[in-house]
């Protein structure tokens, strides 16, 4: 199937396993470089090399935590530096717990909060710029199950 993204950059959150590396896998066989970002670097390196070879596309990893905007910066700035932008954002990054509001603490709360939340807004933020600069992108917020259907406590 051609889509006609030959040559767009992506940059996916929660890259190196589950539905961000299906994502992934998608996208490079349809000739999409990739940024990667995703916590546990020897997992990620290992999907850049895999995904890079098995589709002659370009594909970089970070190691990053993208709850700290600090660690957002890094993956805004190398995009930018490596592909000049990105075409399309993916927040896929997630997590979860089946804690109740009354036991987990206050600390786990604003984890969540800059992960599903901030993190999503940041990485559009420090992203759209080039979109628009590119002629325009796409910009996917992918959400838990559990938005639909809660957890049994």
């Amino acid at each position: 199937m051609d889509l006609e993204l030959k040559d767009k950059v992506a940059v996916i959150t929660g890259g190196s396993i589950g539905i961000g590396l299906a994502v992934a896998e998608g996208l490079a066989k349809e000739g999409v470089h990739l940024v990667l970002a995703a916590r546990q670097e020897e997992r990620l390196q290992a999907e850049v090399k895999r995904l890079a070879s098995a589709h002659q596309v370009r594909v970089i990893g970070i190691a990053v935590d993208v709850a700290k905007a600090a660690d957002v910066d890094r993956v805004v700035a190398a995009t930018t530096q490596e592909f000049g932008g990105a075409d399309i954002l993916i927040n896929n990054a997630g997590t979860g717990s089946n804690e109740t509001i009354m036991e987990a603490p206050d600390e786990k709360w604003q984890y969540y909060w800059d992960l599903h939340v901030m993190a999503a807004v940041r990485l559009a933020r420090g992203l759209a710029p080039s979109m628009r600069a590119r002629g325009g992108g796409v910009i996917l917020h992918n959400a838990s199950v559990c938005a639909v259907q809660p957890l049994w406590y």
